[in-house]
């Protein structure tokens, strides 16, 4: 018994005929005949009644059939999700980031990657950067989405994603607050709150090539705290902190956001994803087509 035999049988009891099945599947009246008379014979027994109008099921054929569309089915499901997988239309991404999912560009996404590709199951690792780079590397995590400009070398790849400005965060009495922009010269004696969890060092790193110059004395205080503990801090009038804009919608009581501008304007803060060029993943392909912004 093979399973075009079975293919056979289940198209013959949907058509009713042996030459409407073997137009279905493309192959000659007599053969189908001769593979289900050969099935007959494997199994004593006969399935169809055949006769002049056409073939009808016997009462055995009709409990075989069952089980043989079962199987036919399951078979068909089996090679639609292998050739899926293959196509990285089903499988399952690991995309790992630090900081926080509220980041506007990567909760939209990731929410817009489900919607497209549902059969693709899409984790997410929050988690340090060291950790997540060592996951890319060892390819327990896809793709990193991380601050920074996109890089090119032999270990990992990346691509430019989207950017969002950089704001400071006030507390609400601070003589900053009545305006609707601020400057970096305005900033170079306050006391800044850096967490020292991803992305703490990367906003210490730019707070630094901003306020360089001899005349600037910021004061920088790292603190193990999180993103949302630094806000309370700084509503607390413990000092000021920098953060992606979309820490602005967070609900922090007491705390005011405001951009911060160079002399070209606002301060805005670049996102990129990054992978292993040799993953093979169907499914990080095309996580990161979906991603990749249109030219």
């Amino acid at each position: 018994m093979e399973l075009r035999h079975l293919r056979y049988v289940v198209a013959t009891a949907r058509n009713g005929s042996f030459s409407a099945a073997g137009h279905e599947l493309n192959v000659q009246q007599p053969i189908v005949s001769k593979r289900i008379r050969e099935l007959e014979d494997e199994l004593g027994v006969p399935l169809f009644d055949r006769s002049t109008a056409g073939a009808r099921l016997t009462s055995i054929g009709e409990e075989f059939v069952v089980s043989a569309r079962h199987i036919v089915d399951e078979i068909d499901l089996l090679a639609h999700r292998a050739r899926a997988s293959r196509s990285g239309k089903l499988g399952r991404v690991v995309i790992g980031f630090y900081g926080s999912l509220s980041s506007g560009g990567l909760r939209a996404a990731v929410r817009d990657f489900r919607d497209q590709y549902p059969d693709i199951e899409t984790e997410l690792i929050e988690t340090p950067f060291l950790d997540l780079s060592a996951g890319v590397l060892s390819d327990t995590v896809d793709v990193l989405i991380q601050l920074g400009d996109a890089i090119r070398g032999q270990a990992l790849e990346s691509i430019s994603l989207w950017s969002e400005r950089l704001v400071v965060a006030l507390p609400e009495r601070h003589p900053l607050v009545d305006r609707s922009m601020i400057y970096w010269s305005e900033l170079k004696d306050e006391r800044f709150l850096i967490s020292h969890h991803d992305p703490g060092p990367d906003m210490r790193a730019i707070l630094l090539r901003h306020l360089a110059a001899p005349s600037d004395h910021p004061e920088i205080l790292t603190r193990r705290l999180s993103r949302e503990s630094i806000l309370s801090e700084v509503a607390s009038g413990q000092g000021i902190a920098l953060q992606c804009e979309s820490a602005a919608g967070l609900s922090s009581l007491g705390v005011v956001f405001r951009p911060v501008h160079d002399g070209n304007g606002v301060t805005r803060l670049g996102y990129i994803a990054a992978w292993k060029p040799d993953n093979r993943n169907p499914a990080l392909k095309t996580f990161i087509d979906a991603i990749k912004p249109q030219s």
